[in-house]
């Protein structure tokens, strides 16, 4: 295999990795900051039921049947911890919780008498980045892109229920392309590398999340292991050495 092909093997894995860590990077940011961990997993995790579902059940496999279920059953989930944070916000963080293993006990039910229930629950945990089509990041590319701009362009709509919407969005697409274990890796591992900053956080964050793509992607490809691991070990050692950078930095 020469130069060429593997750049053209790895390039849409890279571009939707990429996406996700950009926008995730930014989002969370934001979780940390609310001390609402768990969000992420458990609307992925509902959003991922809602997948499998379709392609259990539906007769129609399109990319925009599997968002829009996967979106509205994430906008639910999302409007819901609004209410929760809301009303009773000591029990947020166990609330929601309780609903990610709700939502995982789902999963392994709807998969307990299927043929291939251990490959549908890899997809789910880890993703197949490495097999994303580009077809599938042109169809998602927008919801990126239109969260990204929106947060950037009117910070305001990060303190309301704005946040929810766009996090539903944004994960619902994200667990498509790379699975609940990357999109949770991507969230607060590069967010937990710049939570001491006091300025460049968005900038850093990302590159953090840039850098543990390029790490699961291309250590994937060298030792033929599963890439959504691979990405989260990534976005950990990433974390730590740039942590230790920052302590260092700050002795001399």
């Amino acid at each position: 295999m020469d130069a060429f092909e593997l750049i053209a093997i790895v390039s849409p894995a890279l571009i939707a990795g990429f996406m996700i860590a950009s926008i995730n990077g930014l989002l969370g940011i934001e979780v940390l900051r609310r001390g609402i961990i768990f969000i992420d997993l458990a609307i992925a995790q509902v959003a991922s039921l809602c997948v499998l579902l379709v392609d259990l059940f539906a007769h129609d496999q399109s990319v925009f049947l599997h968002q829009g279920s996967a979106f509205g059953a994430a906008l639910l989930t999302a409007w819901f911890f609004r209410i929760i944070e809301k009303k009773l916000p000591r029990e947020q963080e166990p609330i929601i919780g309780a609903c990610f293993i709700l939502a995982a006990s789902a999963v392994l039910l709807a998969l307990a008498n299927h043929p291939h229930g251990g490959e549908k629950m890899q997809d789910v945990l880890a993703g197949q980045i490495l097999l994303v089509s580009w077809e599938e990041i042109l169809a998602f590319a927008p919801i990126f892109i239109l969260a990204q701009i929106v947060w950037l362009r009117w910070p305001a709509i990060r303190n309301g229920a704005g946040f929810f919407v766009i996090f539903a969005a944004v994960i619902t697409a994200s667990v498509q392309l790379a699975g609940i274990y990357v999109v949770f890796a991507s969230l607060i591992f590069p967010a937990l590398a710049v939570s001491t900053m006091k300025s460049g956080k968005m900038f850093f964050s990302i590159m953090c999340g840039w850098i543990a793509v390029v790490f699961g992607v291309v250590n994937s490809i060298w030792t033929d292991m599963p890439v959504g691991p691979l990405i989260v070990f990534g976005a950990a050692i990433t974390m730590l050495i740039f942590r230790s950078f920052i302590v260092l930095r700050g002795k001399f």
